[in-house]
């Protein structure tokens, strides 16, 4: 895959949160979280075993984003800045495999229990930048569906939110059975048509909250619909 192509074909963090990451922690916390595990699974695809690259992103992260200020030198006019981060971590690699002792320095402050580096392992497949294409892609669609989940909760639809859980969720992370809707429906109190009805409230949600969140990432929204586009195919899913 030309490097090129790979680095324009994703939605990336907007330069606008970026500007404002230079002047806020808050801010800075985002977007080093946003890009933990998309860097490590690059890393891994690299050939680094885990703990190596566990390191390698932590010191990346530190000395490149913080220490050498890439935010506050990044410039919009050299296009995406998912592009920008590539080419400094490609940098900073050959930078670290050259020397025998790295340098010691602050650490980032996120946190990487083993189920987080469960999350970000990528697929034995990937090349490098495809698997920091699926571990961002992961990232955005997490952010949805947690986005989701709370407004559920919080609106008094945690039947919908259940629902979506047994037809949909479940069986796409554990590879179970549907709950059958006649099932749903009994242990609801409902009909089956409501079942349906309710599902698809929550699917409509998933869908409003998708495009929000990667709008969210857009200096232009005319970009929107290609970039919605791009993420269903690194995840393999269907529009509609």
């Amino acid at each position: 895959m030309d490097r090129h192509s790979a680095a324009s074909r994703f939605p990336t963090t907007s330069w606008t949160r970026i500007r404002q990451a230079v002047a806020s922690q808050e801010e800075l916390g985002v977007v080093l979280s946003i890009y933990w595990s998309p860097v490590y699974a690059y890393l891994r695809r690299r050939g680094n075993d885990r703990e190596a690259a566990k390191d390698l992103t932590q010191g990346f992260l530190t000395r490149v984003l913080l220490e050498r200020d890439l935010l506050a030198s990044a410039d919009s006019e050299a296009g995406r800045f998912r592009t920008y981060l590539l080419t400094a971590l490609g940098r900073y690699v050959i930078d670290e495999h050259r020397r025998e002792h790295g340098r010691s320095g602050q650490r980032v402050t996120i946190p990487v229990e083993q189920e987080v580096l469960e999350a970000a392992e990528p697929d034995a497949t990937d090349d490098p930048l495809r698997a920091f294409e699926r571990q961002w892609a992961t990232t955005i669609l997490n952010l949805t569906i947690e986005r989701v989940e709370a407004d559920c909760r919080a609106r008094g639809l945690d039947p919908h939110w259940a629902i979506y859980e047994a037809r949909i969720s479940r069986p796409a992370c554990y590879g179970s059975e549907p709950v059958p809707v006649d099932e749903l429906a009994a242990e609801l109190g409902v009909e089956g048509r409501e079942v349906y009805s309710m599902l698809n409230t929550v699917k409509r949600k998933i869908r409003n909250t998708l495009e929000a969140l990667v709008l969210e990432t857009l200096d232009d929204p005319s970009d929107l619909d290609r970039e919605l586009a791009d993420l269903r195919h690194v995840l393999s899913i269907p529009a509609g």
